[in-house]
């Protein structure tokens, strides 16, 4: 091996010079890659917090429903108590059902019913009648005897005098001064 300078420079130069083309030429595929991964994962994060903050909105939305509907059913409502409970009434009536018609009376049955019944109401007139004489006689005789005690007692006689007393002679009687006749009043009908 020599010890030549010149060789040693070229070879490292050849090694830097084909380390800095391949790195020059995998440049731009490697920043596109790099570019695609950090865009892969800057998406990725946006999309976990989106769907992290849409699940603590719910669960926000949901506590503050639960808490508003805890403070309702907390909430102390003046409830009046029930009213006492009614008396039981009588127990209801039963009647008894019918039994078979009855046979009908035969007619000339029901007309002596009728006319015994026309009778009895005729002795009724009859009796309220005379009771209604006596009633009104009885009236009569009351409103005379009021008619008797309201009359004014009789006036008082005058006692006579123990001598005639002659009565002036009368002065003769004058004949009335004639005065103005009156005008006739016209009629409504005549014409003026």
């Amino acid at each position: 091996m020599t010890n030549d300078s010149s060789s040693v420079n070229a070879q490292v130069v050849d090694a830097i010079s084909g380390i800095v083309t391949l790195a020059g030429g995998q440049a731009p595929s490697q920043s596109l890659g790099m570019l695609d991964a950090v865009l892969l994962e800057t998406l990725g994060m946006a999309m976990y917090n989106a769907v992290n903050r849409q699940q603590s909105a719910s669960m926000i939305g949901a506590a503050a429903v639960t808490s508003a509907c805890a403070k309702m059913l907390s909430a102390p409502f003046p409830v009046a108590p029930p009213p006492p409970a009614p008396q039981p009434g009588p127990p209801p009536v039963v009647s008894p059902l019918p039994g078979p018609p009855p046979v009908p009376a035969p007619p000339a049955a029901v007309i002596a019913a009728a006319m015994a019944e026309g009778q009895g109401a005729i002795e009724v007139l009859k009796a309220q009648s005379q009771a209604a004489s006596t009633d009104a006689a009885t009236a009569s005789a009351d409103l005379q005897a009021l008619h008797a005690l309201a009359a004014p007692p009789p006036a008082p006689t005058p006692a006579a005098p123990a001598a005639p007393v002659q009565p002036p002679a009368p002065a003769p009687a004058l004949a009335p001064a004639p005065g103005p006749v009156p005008a006739a009043a016209p009629s409504p009908d005549a014409p003026s």
